[in-house]
């Protein structure tokens, strides 16, 4: 699973080639779809408003909700020091089986995490 965290999406919002080209190819199946985490998307549009608009627009992402499984790792990543904005995608990277993949403007946000990051540049 490939997984676009706040700074991912800033920088597609802002018309980084590479994630453009994930986000216009819409895959037959969601779960091939490139993954935007809830709390992920929120961060990214307080930062940038409209960013959610513009994303929602595009066919080959998907939208991850907060539930409760979500909700419960988010708020124990953060308690331990994690950053609210990065604890979604980590939830989602970690709970994959085939283990996801962050795509992400700030790798060293995930050191410690055990999440496989890609580093994308600054957005």
């Amino acid at each position: 699973m490939i997984i676009l965290d706040h700074t991912a999406v800033l920088a597609l919002c802002r018309g980084h080639r590479f994630l453009s080209g994930l986000a216009v190819v819409e895959a037959g199946d969601p779960a091939q779809r490139a993954q935007v985490p809830a709390l992920c998307l929120v961060a990214a549009s307080l930062e940038l408003p409209g960013a959610a608009a513009h994303l929602g627009a595009l066919p080959g992402l998907e939208f991850l909700p907060l539930d409760f499984a979500a909700t419960a790792a988010v708020e124990q990543a953060a308690g331990a020091g994690l950053d609210w904005r990065h604890a979604h995608a980590v939830y989602a990277a970690v709970s994959d089986p085939a283990g996801g993949q962050v795509l992400s403007g700030a790798p060293e946000a995930y050191d410690g995490t055990g999440v496989w990051v890609v580093d994308i540049g600054k957005p």
